[in-house]
């Protein structure tokens, strides 16, 4: 049963938004922890206890899933308009396990392979990021941290909150009324376009012009502590799943009606093409155009240290 837990309503009549961290310190997850009040046994989400390991077990990992006291991933795979699809359902325990990393350890400063970010940042899952490094304007916030508080009226934003909801806003945004809320974001997305309506149905119409088959990044959300992390191959790499088969990648319609025969309340696409890869157990699971690309950041899902 989905659970809405309400934001904190902040008893300012004005905000301010928070000064922006072009050079801001890298914080570990710990001190990331302490900063956001969010630790790995505090404001822990309502998950069904058996999602979890009990305390003092031994992690388990195969080839295609990951379960400790605080993490479950299960990635599943299979063939969707003619492409190869990874599904990555995941639980975790606190908001403080779903993080995002950036190449060189700052936000906007270099670019990096995607399996190099996951290992230096102790990642157990990780996939492409939204590349709002390279997009002139509109909100950054990583990990709580604001690095660009300039708005963008035309691209679809996503914010994943600290009590664990992922909502999606189209574009034209009304930032005022998103400001007194700054201190509850966790992350802020910027690529998009948003891909489920308000009632979480697909959609027909987009805001973007990457409408065509293309290699596909995209984070769905089903209630607090429970996301999934969906990438599609294209551009006609091959199959790893079918013989003789090669990749076409998907549309955003398609897209869409996936997130929503997936279940999601809201889904959000992320960078694609050459740059959509996503990371597990050491190695890349899919089969990036080209080999992948070097990118700027990712979502990651990872144990509190």
């Amino acid at each position: 049963m989905r659970r809405f837990i309400p934001l904190l309503v902040l008893l300012l009549c004005l905000a301010v938004c928070p000064a922006v961290a072009e050079n801001a310190t890298v914080f570990s997850s710990q001190q990331l922890g302490d900063m956001t009040g969010i630790a790995s046994d505090t404001d822990l989400f309502p998950v069904p206890e058996d999602v979890f390991l009990p305390e003092g077990a031994e992690i388990i990992q195969t080839e295609n899933s990951y379960k400790s006291q605080n993490i479950s991933i299960e990635i599943s795979s299979m063939r969707y308009e003619n492409s190869d699809v990874y599904i990555a359902d995941i639980y975790v325990r606190s908001i403080a396990n779903f993080q995002r990393a950036y190449a060189g350890g700052k936000w906007k400063k270099t670019t990096d392979k995607v399996k190099d970010m996951a290992v230096e940042n102790n990642a157990v899952l990780a996939m492409t990021g939204d590349s709002g490094q390279v997009i002139i304007k509109g909100w950054c916030i990583g990990n709580g941290i604001t690095w660009r508080s300039t708005t963008n009226m035309k691209r679809d934003i996503a914010i994943l909150y600290k009590n664990g909801e992922l909502k999606t806003y189209p574009g034209r945004v009304d930032y005022e009324a998103l400001e007194p809320f700054m201190d509850d974001i966790w992350h802020c997305f910027l690529f998009g376009p948003v891909l489920l309506d308000a009632e979480g149905k697909a959609m027909t119409k987009f805001n973007s012009d990457v409408n065509p088959q293309n290699p596909r990044s995209a984070i769905g959300y089903y209630e607090p502590g429970h996301y999934c992390f969906v990438q599609v191959d294209g551009r006609k790499t091959k199959s790893a799943l079918e013989a003789k088969k090669t990749n076409k990648g998907i549309t955003l319609k398609a897209l869409s009606q996936l997130m929503e025969d997936l279940g999601c309340v809201s889904a959000y696409n992320l960078d694609g093409g050459q740059s959509s890869m996503m990371w597990f157990g050491g190695d890349l699971v899919s089969t990036p155009y080209r080999g992948g690309r070097r990118i700027g950041d990712i979502v990651l899902i990872k144990e509190l240290e």
